[in-house]
C-alpha cells in the first residue's frame, strides 16, 4: 500500500514497472540523514567517466537528492559493490536492504536515501556486471568472430554471477555502461553490412540467445547451492555428465518402432560440453545474421537506380 509506480507496455507484452519509494521510507529516509549527516548522491553521481554526462531514461528508479555533509563514508558505489558481495556470496534470496545495511555498518533508511528502493539498487547492480564486459572497436572484417567473443564473455559474466539473468528480467538495460555497451555491439554489426533493422533486432537476439543458454546452466530459483539438492543446475562436469549419460540410457530403451529416430541417435544425448554446445549455437546465430546481411546486400545492389 502506498508504493508510488507506474508501468510501461511495451509491443512484446512485457511489463517494465517503475517503483518508487513510499512516503514512510522517504520520511524514514530524510529522517536518517538528519540524524546521521548521511552525504547525499543526485541522480547522476556515480563513477566518473570521460564522456558527458547521459541524461537517465524515464523510467529511472533512483531518487534525486540534494548533497548534504555526513560524519561517515558511504556512497552509492560502495552500496552497490556491498550488494555484489553479497549476491555473489548468497544469491539473489539473501539480498534484503536490512540485510545490505548491516553488512554496510549502517540503517537501511541510509540505503534508501542513496538508491531509492531495492528496485533501484538492483537496476544499479545490472549495469555494474553489465560493465564487466569490455567491446572492442567495430573491425569489418572480424565482425563475425567479434560477435561471437561478445557472447562467450557474456555467457562468462552471467556464469560468474549466476543471478545476473534473473535481475535482468523485466529490466531495461539503458544505465551508462548498458548504453555504451549496445553502442558498441550495434557498430559492430553495422560494420559487418547488416541493415538498421536486422543489426538492432540482431543485437537484441544476441543477448536473448545467450541468457536462455545460462538459464539453463544457472538455473531459475533466487538461491540455492549447485548441485543435485540444491536449487541450481549442477556446475560439476562429472555430475553433468552422469545425467546426461542416464539420459542416453533411458532414450535408448525406448520402444524403437515408436521413437525410430531418437533410439537410432542416443548416443548424441550423451554429449555433455556445454563449451562446445554454447559454441555451436552462436555459430549457427552468428551465421544465420550473415546470411540475412548478405541476402540484404544484394537486393539492394539488384534495386532499380542503385550503382
Amino acid at each position: 500500500m502506498g508504493q508510488c509506480s507506474s508501468q510501461t507496455v511495451f509491443d512484446t507484452g512485457t511489463v517494465f514497472k517503475r517503483a518508487g519509494v513510499t512516503p514512510a521510507e522517504e520520511a524514514e529516509a530524510g529522517m536518517a540523514a538528519k540524524r546521521e549527516g548521511i552525504a547525499t548522491n543526485d541522480a547522476n553521481s556515480g563513477p566518473s567517466h570521460a564522456e558527458p554526462q547521459i541524461a537517465p531514461p524515464p523510467w529511472q528508479r533512483l531518487p534525486e537528492r540534494h548533497r548534504r555533509r555526513r560524519r561517515e563514508p558511504i556512497s552509492r558505489e560502495a552500496i552497490v559493490a556491498a550488494a555484489i558481495r553479497l549476491l555473489d556470496r548468497e544469491g539473489l534470496a539473501a539480498l534484503s536492504m536490512r540485510r545490505l545495511a548491516e553488512e554496510l555498518g549502517t540503517g537501511a533508511a541510509s540505503l534508501y536515501w542513496h538508491v531509492g528502493s531495492k528496485d533501484g539498487l538492483l537496476d544499479l547492480v545490472f549495469d555494474e556486471l553489465i560493465g564487466e564486459e569490455q567491446v572492442p572497436e567495430a573491425d569489418p572484417s572480424r565482425w563475425q568472430e567479434q560477435l561471437k567473443d561478445i557472447a562467450r564473455a557474456q555467457r562468462r559474466i552471467s556464469l560468474r554471477h549466476p543471478y545476473l539473468v534473473r535481475i535482468s528480467i523485466g529490466r531495461i538495460p539503458m544505465g551508462p555502461n548498458a548504453l555504451r555497451f549496445s553502442e558498441r555491439v550495434i557498430a559492430i554489426l553495422r560494420a559487418g553490412g547488416l541493415p538498421p533493422r536486422l543489426a538492432v533486432q540482431g543485437y537484441l537476439l544476441l543477448i536473448s540467445t545467450v541468457n536462455g543458454f545460462t538459464v539453463d546452466e544457472t538455473g531459475v530459483d533466487d538461491g540455492g547451492p549447485p548441485g543435485p539438492d540444491g536449487n541450481a543446475p549442477p556446475s560439476d562436469p562429472a555430475i553433468r555428465q552422469e545425467a546426461a549419460d542416464m539420459a542416453r540410457d533411458y532414450v535408448a530403451s525406448l520402444p524403437a518402432e515408436q521413437f525410430p529416430n531418437m533410439v537410432a541417435l542416443a548416443d548424441e544425448f550423451a554429449f555433455a560440453d556445454a563449451d562446445e554446445r554454447f559454441d555451436l549455437l552462436i555459430d549457427i546465430f552468428v551465421d544465420g545474421l550473415a546470411r540475412r546481411a548478405a541476402v540484404s546486400s544484394r537486393r539492394d545492389r539488384a534495386a532499380p537506380g542503385a550503382h
